[in-house]
């Protein structure tokens, strides 16, 4: 087997904003350092969170029959093959075993997709394809930011790759950064510069805002600041912002209001900064078949959440 280059595997890594060698671990991040320590100061679980490897990937081209994977960190990971979900694995089961994760490829040259844990921290040790295979990155189509909560995380999708912003993702053929973080809201100090030239830019935060703050003046001025640091680096680039979706309880009101005066403050501020609002309530059916709980679509819900969203999104 020939074991990949740290090089090499930066080369074919996506969705990470950097990717660093300490000793034999490679770690991967989807946010920026000021970005973590933005989210732990706010809590420890925001924190925690924002450490996960949400839609990070190696995505390459290769003629190995063989792909071996060793991860220090990290369970559940999927392997794509041609843009088809072929194993789902818990990568616990093999480290309580010692052994590596192998999968095979089969023959002739393909793409292939080792999608990262996007609910907990995936660091490798080792990567291998057959000896002498080919390595090549794959060329994608365009670059989307999706930055969220638990909803853009992707909660309760049993795979990872089933989430809205997975299957966005995967029906342009995308490069994509997702910033998804359980728990997550408007809060500027979590905004940075990035460096990643996003041509399409999604924000979806309000449903934990709808909690979080005690008044719509709260709300209104976090947003706004938070909008208007995302435009100084995104503003002339295609940007969009989702309000909050159907939940079961957005008739029970909060300290703040109603939900439907959560949605409008945030509706208000995108289009102050200029961002094309996407009315979340007609992204997923009001029906709790499509739910995995109160607050979070399921595998069939986000299925109709992509569907929707990509229409807003051509």
């Amino acid at each position: 087997m020939m074991k990949l280059t740290f090089e090499q595997i930066k080369t074919v890594t996506f969705g990470a904003l950097s990717v660093k060698q300490e000793g034999e671990k490679l770690l991967f991040c989807k946010c920026t350092a000021k970005q973590v320590a933005a989210w732990h100061a706010l809590s420890a679980g925001l924190g925690m969170r924002a450490e996960t490897t949400t839609g990070i990937r190696l995505d390459f081209h290769t003629d190995s029959q063989n792909l071996t994977v060793d991860a220090a960190e990290g369970d559940k990971f999927e392997v794509h093959i041609n843009g088809l979900a072929r194993y789902r694995v818990h990568a616990e089961e093999y480290r309580a075993k010692g052994e590596k994760m192998v999968f095979s490829l089969g023959e002739g040259e393909k793409r292939v997709t080792l999608i990262f844990p996007s609910h907990s921290k995936g660091v490798l040790t080792s990567v291998e394809l057959d000896d002498g295979a080919t390595l090549l990155p794959h060329q994608h189509s365009r670059n989307i930011l999706f930055i969220g909560d638990s909803i853009t995380q992707g909660w309760n999708s049993r795979y990872d790759s089933l989430s809205y912003a997975w299957r966005v993702t995967s029906f342009f053929d995308a490069n994509s950064l997702i910033q998804g973080i359980g728990g997550a809201y408007f809060h500027e100090s979590t905004a940075d510069t990035l460096d990643f030239d996003a041509d399409t830019v999604v924000v979806a935060y309000g449903t934990n805002d709808f909690g979080h703050y005690k008044t719509l003046g709260d709300l209104e001025h976090h947003a706004n600041l938070f909008f208007s640091r995302v435009a100084e680096q995104y503003g002339k680039k295609r940007c969009f912002a989702i309000t909050p979706i159907y939940r079961a309880d957005m008739d029970v009101p909060k300290a703040m209001g109603s939900f439907s005066q959560c949605r409008a403050v945030v509706e208000a501020a995108a289009k102050q900064h200029g961002f094309t609002v996407v009315d979340g309530l007609t992204l997923v059916p009001h029906n709790d078949d499509f739910m995995a709980d109160a607050v979070h679509p399921n595998d069939f819900g986000f299925g109709v959440f992509a569907e929707n969203l990509i229409k807003q999104l051509y």
